[in-house]
């Protein structure tokens, strides 16, 4: 079987692939934790990992699945090209891995078409794939809860307890009016972006993915899916 693990900035997304079935979970960075949640007694023939969490992280992770199951940590990393996608960065290697297994995975899924990849993480991301599979560059900005807490952290006469329902229209107390401008400006800004791609490269399919990924779809106007493992996805193009 084939563990796959995707460590993020904020927790580990992992999954296990084989004999026709799929295990997934979600775990914190703690090592603690990996034993009780990580599927320990499965047979694993290899482990495949994309690490944004870190030189730290990494050789925990490393340590751990060779003790786990006896095998070695097999690593993603950006390259220059791969599966016919082209890697504009000039230095390829500089590119978020995170970034590079999700374009690569959209790229797959979109048939080899124009696409765009919004990554609502910590981070917010989105990048862009021409028709010819040229990875021409994207956007990092702060992901929603980034904007909230900076925007509570610089601002002591908000009084702040965050709301369950986040909504684009406009807020009738500090609470709402806080969110919903964050996340329409997250809305905002992909649009922005999206339009400007599309009347360079035509019609491109929005693929979203991330632990936020299902609430910016609900406001979107334009035509997007939600895709919530196309990091993992990416890891069997890159490390086939």
């Amino acid at each position: 079987m084939i563990l796959e693990l995707d460590a993020g900035n904020s927790c580990i997304k992992w999954r296990l692939l084989g004999d026709g079935r799929k295990l997934s979970g979600i775990v914190s960075h703690d090592p603690f934790d990996w034993q009780a949640t990580l599927p320990t007694r499965a047979v694993v023939d290899r482990a495949r990992v994309a690490n944004v969490a870190g030189d730290e992280a990494a050789a925990s992770l490393r340590d751990f699945i060779a003790k786990a199951w006896g095998v070695t940590a097999e690593f993603a990393t950006s390259t220059s090209a791969c599966v016919g996608v082209r890697n504009s960065y000039r230095d390829p290697a500089t590119l978020g891995v995170d970034r590079w297994l999700a374009i690569l995975a959209a790229w797959r899924h979109s048939a080899c078409r124009p696409c765009v990849v919004v990554d609502a993480g910590s981070a917010l991301t989105v990048d862009f794939v021409t028709a010819s599979g040229v990875f021409s560059g994207g956007y990092i900005v702060p992901g929603l809860s980034m904007m909230i807490e900076a925007l509570r952290g610089g601002t002591s006469q908000i009084d702040f307890a965050q709301s369950a329902c986040i909504d684009v229209k406009p807020g009738s107390n500090t609470v709402d009016a806080v969110q919903n401008g964050c996340l329409a400006m997250s809305v905002a800004f992909i649009e922005a972006v999206l339009r400007r791609f599309e009347a360079e490269e035509g019609e491109a399919r929005v693929l979203v993915t991330g632990g936020g990924g299902e609430l910016l779809v609900q406001h979107l106007a334009a035509d997007v899916e939600y895709q919530p493992d196309l990091v993992l996805d990416g890891l069997a193009l890159a490390l086939p």
